[in-house]
């Protein structure tokens, strides 16, 4: 069998329907592979980081793993932005790269490049791979397809690369005689660790105040079920993530939203007002805790992490009582069991949803608003107008921000994005990743803003040709607006590449619908908002919305730094957000005088 075939083979075995790819001559020979598969479809975009992107997006979908192949030289270097992202969201891709002739790669020489178009990829990506190689013997194909695919599910979920040289892709292999890879498995005892989740569980027991923060783990461990059990048994608070948006549904009523820098006002309350604080599966990055880590849940006596990564669990700047190195559904299995003498606060829980109906995101003045679509109106009558088997992708910027902060994630609909490295550009391919990685799929919604669309927008061409139901919405606000607000506030108004002002400037996107065969529309208020967006939404194929925003509308509320008469740039208390409460208010919303 030809190399390139049992590559092919290899995906099918391990149930990966769908690969991105842009054909490329150091891959030929893959190419021709994936040509002739039966099981497995291939789907052609028009830039590599826009397979990387799509890819990553497939695996999120399906729950599987996503594959993307990709040519030497640029295509590899031009994935390299979605290897990050799958690296820092812990998502789990393998990334397959053709390679020129073995004898024309630089090897350990000194050498910059031998073959046309080489590269050493390995080297590059090392840092952002839980596994990398150059193959360069055929009969070590199955070791390191085996072992990257073990590697990018075992533990922390990431992607892996495999870089192929052409002539080794076209090499013949006995597939009775290829070695296979074994891991080396160790049967650690779980005594240590029983007993720390025991502590855990007590701690809940003997807090009356207790708040569960969960992250992106939950989903990749798959215990919506367990975790649904435990709290109908346990009625205990809890706050989402972005990447766990879709979790649970956001009008469950023990659900607090999001916390964090540009999370919702009532959520950080919550968060600074429990006395017991335990995250699983966050990393708990700046975006969640604010920028003063330290103060994060700065009530709670006892604060708990549960995360995989044990490399997380080495906080310097904020203070853990208890860490817990595991996997999240095996936390919350062996919670369930241990929870003993737990007794409901109704107080608490009233507390919170008190708090969280006192902030809402969305305000009556952005409901009236006459002139432009408001962001946060539009995203709450979007979450109204769809329905539970819808699939939502953000890009990021505003598209990011306002949805996160006021959608309504409904039980059953998918959303998904990458908020780690957060890439300018990642919504539109990332939704024909996810239109893929989900059976029966009607639609997918993109929303994305006009500078994220610019970056990979030669993948309407793949969306047209493939006939997917997507609808795009593109937020526009005139440019990069999140920069643009950055700039005003922090640099004294000097506004560079930010605007058509300052040297930004977009297409005409009806035309840019119209060449791409889309449905247009264009909606400038809030007038009729609910019943244009039906129309849109169930209207067949695909389309593009452009929504007409306010060029200086805030992101709020979001924790931003204060001033100090002084001149000094001091970071806020979490709860502390733009637009600023007086020092009553905020007092006010402290437990104890609730």
């Amino acid at each position: 069998m030809r190399l390139a075939d049992y590559v092919v083979q290899f995906l099918e075995q391990k149930k990966i329907n769908t690969v991105f790819t842009v054909s490329g001559g150091g891959s030929i020979f893959l190419c021709d592979a994936l040509y002739k598969a039966k099981k497995l479809k291939y789907i052609s975009c028009h830039h590599e980081q826009a397979v990387s992107f799509a890819a990553e997006s497939y695996a999120r979908s399906s729950n599987r793993t996503g594959c993307a192949l990709v040519t030497t030289g640029p295509g590899g270097t031009n994935s390299v932005t979605g290897v990050t992202s799958s690296w820092i969201d812990s998502v789990p891709v393998i990334f397959i790269s053709g390679q020129v002739f073995l004898n024309q790669t630089i090897g350990s020489s000194k050498k910059r490049q031998i073959g046309v178009q080489e590269i050493n990829i390995i080297d590059l990506i090392k840092p952002i791979t839980k596994y990398s190689v150059m193959l360069t013997k055929a009969e070590e194909i199955r070791f390191h397809l085996e072992k990257a695919y073990y590697m990018c599910h075992s533990g922390r979920p990431g992607p892996v690369w495999i870089d192929i040289p052409a002539n080794i892709q076209n090499s013949f292999v006995n597939e009775k005689k290829l070695k296979g890879f074994k891991a080396n498995f160790k049967n650690k005892s779980n005594t240590i660790l029983d007993k720390k989740i025991k502590a855990a569980a007590k701690a809940l027991s003997e807090h009356d105040r207790p708040l569960i923060h969960l992250g992106h783990g939950v989903k990749l461990s798959n215990c919506g079920k367990i975790f649904k059990k435990f709290i109908k048994k346990f009625p205990i608070p809890f706050a989402l993530t972005w990447n766990a948006d879709d979790f649970l549904e956001s009008n469950h009523p023990l659900c607090i939203g999001r916390p964090g820098a540009f999370g919702a006002r009532s959520s950080n309350f919550i968060v600074q007002n429990c006395n017991l604080y335990l995250s699983i599966g966050t990393r708990l990055p700046y975006m969640v805790t604010g920028y003063d880590a330290k103060d994060f849940a700065r009530c709670a006596k006892t604060k708990i992490m549960v995360d995989i990564d044990n490399n997380e669990l080495k906080k310097k700047d904020m203070k853990l009582d208890l860490k817990i190195a595991c996997d999240a559904r095996y936390f919350i299995e062996k919670l369930y069991k241990y929870m003993k003498d737990f007794k409901k606060n109704s107080d608490w829980i009233n507390y919170c949803q008190k708090i969280r109906t006192k902030y809402p995101i969305v305000i009556s003045s952005m409901k009236k608003q006459k002139k432009y679509v408001n962001s946060y109106y539009f995203v709450d009558t979007l979450s109204e107008v769809l329905n539970k088997k819808d699939t939502i992708v953000t890009d990021m910027g505003f598209s990011f921000t306002s949805t996160h902060q006021a959608f309504k994630v409904k039980d059953g609909q998918t959303f998904y994005t990458n908020s780690g490295h957060a890439p300018m550009g990642w919504g539109l391919p990332a939704s024909v990743g996810a239109f893929y990685g989900k059976k029966n799929i009607k639609r997918v919604i993109c929303l994305t803003g006009e500078g994220g669309l610019q970056m990979n927008i030669q993948e309407l061409a793949t969306i047209m040709h493939n006939k997917i139901p997507i609808k795009i919405f593109i937020f526009n606000n005139g440019g990069y607006l999140t920069i643009k607000q950055t700039q005003q506030l922090g640099f004294g108004g000097r506004i560079m590449g930010a605007d058509k002002k300052s040297g930004l400037s977009f297409p005409n996107y009806k035309k840019i619908a119209e060449s791409h065969k889309f449905k247009y529309f264009n909606i400038k208020s809030n007038k009729k908002l609910k019943n244009t967006l039906k129309k849109i939404i169930y209207s067949k194929g695909a389309s593009i919305c452009e929504l007409v925003m306010d060029p200086d509308e805030e992101q709020i509320p979001k924790a931003i730094n204060k001033r100090t008469p002084e001149g000094k740039t001091v970071p806020t208390k979490l709860e502390d957000m733009y637009p600023f409460l007086s020092k009553q208010e905020l007092n006010s919303n402290n437990y104890e005088r609730s």
